[in-house]
């Protein structure tokens, strides 16, 4: 590691350390309470370069502090900023061996997905992953045809609504659309309702209203 040197308008230089988290710590329990960190830092160079005058001389009045929390440590080793600056170095967390795994559709739901979506009027929120899910479990049963006319028929009342002015409900998520069943009602057959005399064509006779 090699310290950064600066020079500032004043001519003095500015050295910047960086100590690793265990390092810094030793540094703190040493350092006199009365002393600021750069102050502390500058000291012990000083000693080592030209001096054999140990720091206990140099401050008789301070006393060494033995009960650093690691908090207290990261808070003055920020607060004292003067001719030095000192950092923890965190070590680098390990990187997760979890991958995000892109979903793959079928082709016919991505169609099914694309019908849906087309409709007039729908919530915004739409859990795709989901409804894939839903989707695939109900097209084992009754394929995926049943449920593309369902969607047609739903999207087809929206449109025949609107055109009357009528009151049009927003299609849920498609997610909650199948795990709820709101789709069997579009499959559901209804006789049309007519009036007067009509044939029957299934029991092969006329019928009467």
């Amino acid at each position: 590691m090699e310290p950064e040197e600066t020079t500032g308008s004043d001519a003095s230089m500015v050295i910047k350390l960086t100590l690793d988290a265990f390092t810094a710590e030793k540094l703190l329990l040493k350092k006199p309470r009365s002393l600021p960190t750069a102050t502390f830092c500058a000291l012990l160079i000083e000693q080592v370069l030209d001096t054999p005058v140990t720091l206990a001389e140099r401050a008789k009045a301070s006393e060494a502090s033995s009960s650093y929390s690691s908090s207290s440590i990261k808070e003055e080793l920020l607060s004292n900023n003067i001719d030095s600056t000192v950092e923890f170095q965190n070590p680098k967390k390990p990187k997760s061996s979890k991958r995000y795994t892109k979903t793959e559709y079928s082709e016919e739901f991505e169609t099914f997905w694309r019908l849906y979506q087309s409709a007039p009027d729908r919530v915004s929120s739409q859990t795709k992953p989901k409804a894939y899910d839903e989707w695939k479990a109900i097209t084992k049963e009754d394929g995926a045809e049943r449920l593309l006319e369902a969607a047609r028929r739903a999207i087809e009342e929206q449109k025949r609504k609107k055109a009357a002015d009528e009151f049009v409900g927003s299609l849920p998520d498609l997610f909650r659309w199948l795990r709820d069943g709101k789709y069997e009602v579009y499959l559901e057959e209804h006789k049309p309702q007519r009036a007067g005399r009509w044939w029957d064509e299934g029991n092969r006779c006329w019928v009467e209203d």
